[in-house]
Formats: C-alpha cells, sequence, structure tokens
C-alpha cells in the first residue's frame, strides 16, 4: 500500500493565445522535494499523445486521394504489429476490444489497437514529424508503440504542444515572466509573444472536436459526472503515471 499524502503530483495551466504560464505546481511539497516535474521530469505521456497521431491522420486531407476523417474506420481486435522485424502485441485497457470503430470512437475510448493501425495507415514516420513540428523532443521514433505515448517527455513539452490545439494550430512559446522592473519601476524586460503556424485552423478544429468527445462521452467523463459543464477538450493518459491534458475556448 502507498502511504497517504506521498502520491506525487504536478499541475501547468497556461494561457494558450500568448503562453503565459498562469500557474506552475511541480511537487506536492517542495520543503520534501525540490525536483520540479514539470520542467524536469521526462516520463512516458501514454495516451495524451493519441491527439498527435488523430492529428496527422486527419492532415492526410492535404496529400491523399482517400484521407482519413472522423468517420474513417478500422478493425480494433487483438494484433501483432511488425516493425523493423521486431514483432509488438500491444493490449487495449482492460482487453476490451470494440470491432470496426471510426476515428472519433477510438479516441473517445482511448482504443490503442486502433490508434496505432491509423498511425500505421499514415505512416509512423508522419506522426513523429508532425510531433516534433508541435516541438515535442528528438527521442520520439517512428514506430508502433509511438502512437501510444511510449517515449518520455517533460509535461512543459506536453503543455506547449497542446497551445497549437488550443489556438487555431498556432504553437505558442511560454513565458514564465510577465516583465522586469528596475528600482525606479521602469520596464527593463518584457517578453515579446510569439507563435508559429504548427497546424492549419480546420486541423485545429477537428482534433478539438474529437477531444470534446473524449470529455462528453469518453475517458475524460468523469469531469461531467463531478458538475463541470463548461464546453472542453481534452486526453486523458496512463503509463506509469496518471496524466490529463485539456482546455476550454478560454
Amino acid at each position: 500500500p502507498i502511504a497517504p499524502g506521498t502520491v506525487q503530483t504536478s499541475l501547468i495551466a497556461v494561457d494558450p493565445k500568448n503562453g503565459n504560464i498562469l500557474a506552475m505546481i511541480g511537487g506536492r511539497n517542495y520543503g520534501i522535494s525540490q525536483f520540479n516535474r514539470i520542467t524536469q521530469s521526462r516520463r512516458q505521456p501514454g495516451s495524451i499523445f493519441k491527439p498527435f497521431v488523430y492529428a496527422a491522420a486527419l492532415e492526410t486531407a492535404y496529400r491523399s486521394t482517400t484521407p482519413l476523417t472522423p468517420t474513417s474506420t478500422v478493425l480494433d481486435q487483438p494484433t501483432q504489429f511488425t516493425f523493423d522485424d521486431l514483432e509488438y502485441e500491444p493490449k487495449n485497457f482492460q482487453e476490451e476490444y470494440l470491432g470496426q470503430v471510426t476515428m472519433r470512437q477510438a479516441i473517445t475510448k482511448s482504443l490503442n489497437i486502433a490508434t496505432i493501425k491509423l498511425a500505421e495507415k499514415v505512416g509512423y514516420d508522419k506522426v513523429s514529424e508532425l510531433a516534433r513540428r508541435l516541438g515535442l523532443n528528438e527521442k520520439i521514433k517512428p514506430y508502433p508503440a509511438m502512437a501510444i505515448g511510449s517515449f518520455e517527455i517533460t509535461p512543459l513539452e506536453m503543455v506547449r504542444a497542446y497551445t497549437a490545439f488550443a489556438n487555431g494550430g498556432l504553437l505558442s512559446d511560454l513565458n514564465a515572466v510577465l516583465e522586469v522592473r528596475d528600482s525606479d519601476s521602469n520596464p527593463v524586460f518584457i517578453p515579446q509573444s510569439k507563435s508559429r503556424q504548427v497546424l492549419t485552423p480546420p486541423i485545429a478544429f477537428l482534433v478539438t472536436s474529437l477531444m470534446q468527445s473524449v470529455i462528453d462521452h469518453g475517458t475524460g467523463y468523469g469531469v461531467r459526472q463531478r458538475g463541470f459543464t463548461l464546453p472542453a477538450a481534452g486526453k486523458t493518459g496512463t503509463s506509469h503515471d496518471g496524466w490529463f491534458a485539456g482546455y476550454t475556448s478560454e
């Protein structure tokens, strides 16, 4: 059993429109542990990476005569994937398989097999390229397990990447300091908000729509049961940790 009060946690909240960090909690108690889990902890993100797979899938509309859409289907069943002469046989949570599912159903229920099959259709290299375009690290390699978040990342990297989904495809640099003034209260440093277009607005809109289904009908529905009613999009994730990444319209 885990002793009460010993489980660690971290939280970061940002304004995706300008990258301002509104709150950052690096652990349960700074007096006990000075390790900042937001900036220093490299952990497997698990399923909160899946929206990157779906974004890459939706981008096939720009290069393929048979693009993938939220209604495209794959077969969710036990599957052995072969890549570089290696075999990989992942499982869904609690080994539940739903058969033929749409892209929207796959993300809503966070289905591992269906997500990897969509990544395979897109090309694992296209998924990893998109992840790097959204500022994630170079360790994200194009192989099947990548699609369900098997690499390591910091929460700081992930929250920055999610600003692109929340802000019409614009990726924002994060700011922890609003301004610095000298002893006479004159401003000596004011960071300039910088952003760049990394997704088209339609792709960001569709990914947001898919993640709204997660909150309204899927693995994130617990927040609705607890009385949270605002429009919101997000994704749950479990690896060695419990993750959640999401946003409201503001």
